[in-house]
């Protein structure tokens, strides 16, 4: 029997969780905003004068935020995956 409040088994369910939402119109709109962003960044960054730091900085800013997201997503799920796979070992 598992115990709900285990680490590993959290990690499993909240790793699921965030598969299934990615799949998800929701998930699938976010990422694609999150695309967006990433790539309005980039071509703005392009073509940024190389003396306008600060507008440099924010657009790097832009671009990390929403890269972060989409790491924290990737993350999540790789974690889920890896705690299942020891719950499934235990388990044999």
């Amino acid at each position: 029997m598992l115990d709900p409040n285990d680490p590993v088994v959290e990690s499993a369910v909240l790793g699921k969780e965030a598969e299934e939402f990615l799949t998800s119109k929701l998930g699938q709109y976010l990422i694609e905003r999150v695309d967006n962003e990433i790539e309005e960044a980039r071509q703005l960054l392009e073509t940024t004068s190389p003396w306008r730091r600060r507008k440099i900085q924010d657009l790097q800013a832009r671009i990390w935020r929403a890269q972060s997201f989409k790491g924290w997503m990737a993350a999540m799920i790789t974690d889920g995956r890896q705690s299942l796979e020891l719950i499934e070992q235990s388990d044999a």
